[in-house]
């Protein structure tokens, strides 16, 4: 007997993509759209879609938090997390529809690839990226205050793996945000820096002095980037700046013997004076730009580069 699913999305002001990811999803018959706040008509066209989703409003509570209380909305135990700006792909979808309740009696998770685009381009360095969407709400263990996003299976259970791909930023035209926004890679650095802090890790002379040009090679040359041309060449550049604005964050935490690195609002991150030490306000109803998941050894990872 095939398992039933459920679908749930996160997002804040994405009603330019977010109607691709629900006509994805329409083999769902349950579907659950968490907004934090959205002013763009994100609500009118998600309760306008065919696939019929239910709308939920919820302040901003982190990323981890966000997507724990979206699956927790659904009706079934098996929850496909997407993201606004992605879409499950037929082959995801037909591997989906065929696992059973036997053959997942001890799984908690999959895991599958994503396919990452700028521009209505395949970025190939940046695969597979993979990403555990598809899981189990009550065999699951969520980290608290991660992002990335952590979910670990609970004892006696595994993490499955399927091929098809989720599909990211496929439709999505050219921006020049895609290159050349300072203030997003700036905030995806706090974020991804805070959590290596959490986890003991330190920007010792190595990291600082080897982790950029390793990245760059990595990707350029291991991943395949200089298959692509220019483009190629240009989003691993990218990839490595976002790597250094990573390492030289938690250095700066560690200089000014910070215990947790402060998010800050967009709009402060064009200041020059370190963030407050003892601040630990993140504004709810402003999401950070794009999601982050994935490990923090990823250094591409999709996310924590391209947004």
């Amino acid at each position: 007997m095939p398992i039933p699913v459920s679908a749930c999305i996160i997002c804040f002001n994405e009603a330019k993509s977010i109607g691709t990811a629900l006509d994805s999803l329409m083999w769902c018959d349950d579907i659950v759209v968490v907004d934090s706040g959205s002013s763009d008509g994100t609500r009118d066209l998600v309760l306008a879609h065919p696939s019929k989703p239910r709308f939920i409003t919820h302040q901003w509570p982190g990323y981890s938090a966000q997507r724990k209380f979206a699956t927790e909305q659904c009706r079934h135990e098996w929850v496909l997390a997407l993201d606004a700006d992605e879409e499950c792909s037929a082959e995801l979808a037909t591997l989906i529809a065929q696992l059973t309740l036997q053959a997942t009696q001890q799984t908690a998770q999959f895991r599958m690839p994503r396919k990452n685009y700028l521009g209505g381009r395949y970025v190939r360095c940046w695969s597979p990226d993979y990403q555990t969407r598809l899981l189990n709400k009550s065999r699951v263990q969520w980290e608290a205050q991660s992002a990335p996003e952590v979910r670990r299976p609970l004892q006696g259970y595994s993490t499955g793996q399927l091929s098809g791909a989720l599909l990211h930023n496929r439709l999505t035209p050219f921006d020049w945000c895609d290159f050349n926004d300072g203030p997003r890679m700036a905030e995806h650095a706090y974020i991804l820096a805070q959590a290596m802090a959490r986890n003991g890790r330190r920007a010792n002379w190595m990291q600082l002095l080897l982790r950029p040009p390793v990245t760059f090679l990595k990707y350029y040359i291991l991943r395949g980037g200089f298959l692509q041309g220019r483009f190629g060449l240009a989003i691993c550049y990218k990839t490595t700046v976002g790597v250094i604005l990573k390492y030289t964050v938690l250095y700066a935490s560690e200089q000014w013997n910070m215990q947790i690195i402060d998010i800050p609002h967009r709009g402060q991150l064009g200041h020059t004076s370190p963030p407050d030490a003892n601040a630990t306000h993140i504004d709810p109803l402003t999401p950070p730009a794009g999601h982050l998941s994935g490990k923090l050894d990823s250094d591409s990872n999709a996310d924590a580069s391209a947004g």
